[in-house]
């Protein structure tokens, strides 16, 4: 592929718990900030029923969302402000919406979000809310953390096909909402006074402006970003299993990103969706120990959970904002890797190489 036809990052968003927009949540990142605290109402099932103990749960919510909203609502409300700030960032004229395409990763499908029917939901309001009606394509997906890291590969294609000019892909996911909290409460996965191994329950939304290089250098855009090469794997032993992961699919995806020769100068940070569970850290150490010698260089691990909470289907976008940001903000200077991974066992990886100014 021809370095005019790369994809490029040219505008970022995003809304999280600490921070209004993509400037503010990733340098809050950054300095490991978090906003960590009780949620508003919800209770954990106490440890002994008969006694029936408050049990409080702690999370990561987006200060500006009502606490007690719920449902669709609630995803629009993180959705909508992200969507607007790539926009005014963006510098697309309203005639360039017929040539561009919107992908959005979304909640998995559980037992709490199967019956909001998000897939075909989300789009169609949002881009009604915020009068995008005349994108030419949209995509979703419901694949968990990698979904955004997927929707980059359908994305890319098109971009490099000429089918679009732009694409925004982004990532909305909120573990907020009442029955998500239940079935992952009852499920044993939230971080609670009864269970040490789980997740801070969080929520974001971000996105991300793509186009090819050619194409943003002829308008006069800023290249914030490149996407490298991207890899995956299977894991079959997932979280849901009693058994410990394999590593086999998240070294798979890995390993692929580190062939493609991006890293022959070195790199020193990686992106992950590591979430406080310690089958997610049993993996990674699995990881290290087989590709040891090419993740030696490696110097800062940087899991967004720690200041977030898991923010689920925004993840991979997350993530890419981070790196980006380092990036502009001239911290970073060599490619960086990033990896996610879903409860179904997908594993994703990439790299993201500095950009032109």
């Amino acid at each position: 592929m021809s370095e005019s036809n790369d994809i490029v990052i040219t505008a970022l968003s995003a809304l999280t718990p600490v921070g209004a927009n993509a400037e503010q949540s990733c340098a809050a990142i950054a300095a490991g900030i978090n906003r960590i605290g009780e949620h508003a109402y919800y209770e954990c099932t106490p440890d002994d029923p008969e006694w029936d103990e408050p049990l409080p749960l702690y999370v990561s919510d987006v200060p500006v969302v009502d606490p007690f909203q719920d449902g669709t609502e609630r995803l629009l409300e993180l959705a909508l402000p992200a969507l607007t700030e790539l926009m005014g960032g963006a510098g697309l004229r309203r005639s360039d919406l017929e040539n561009c395409g919107l992908m959005l990763a979304l909640p998995p499908m559980d037992k709490a979000t199967r019956a909001m029917n998000l897939a075909s939901v989300m789009v169609p309001e949002l881009c009604k809310r915020t009068g995008l009606t005349t994108l030419k394509l949209w995509k979703t997906s419901q694949t968990g953390n990698t979904g955004v890291f997927k929707l980059l590969q359908s994305a890319s294609q098109k971009l490099q096909d000429g089918d679009i000019e732009y694409c925004i892909v982004g990532g909305v996911d909120s573990y907020l909402l009442e029955e998500r909290l239940e079935f992952y409460d009852a499920a044993w996965r939230l971080r609670s006074g009864r269970n040490v191994d789980g997740f801070i329950p969080g929520e974001a939304a971000a996105m991300l402006m793509l186009e090819t290089a050619q194409h943003a250098k002829s308008r006069g855009a800023s290249i914030l970003a490149r996407i490298g090469s991207i890899g995956e794997g299977m894991e079959s032993q997932t979280i849901l299993d009693d058994k410990h992961s394999t590593g086999v699919g998240l070294t798979q995806a890995i390993e692929s990103v580190l062939q493609s020769g991006v890293f022959e100068q070195g790199f020193d940070t990686v992106y992950c969706s590591l979430n406080g569970e310690s089958y997610n850290a049993f993996e990674w150490g699995v990881v290290l120990t087989r590709l040891g010698d090419a993740l030696a260089q490696m110097k800062n691990l940087v899991h967004p959970a720690d200041c977030v909470g898991d923010v689920g289907a925004a993840t991979g976008a997350l993530l890419l904002a981070c790196a980006t940001s380092d990036i502009m903000n001239n911290t970073k200077s060599s490619p960086s890797l990033l990896w996610c991974s879903s409860d179904s066992g997908q594993r994703i990886a990439l790299s993201l190489l500095v950009g032109e100014g």
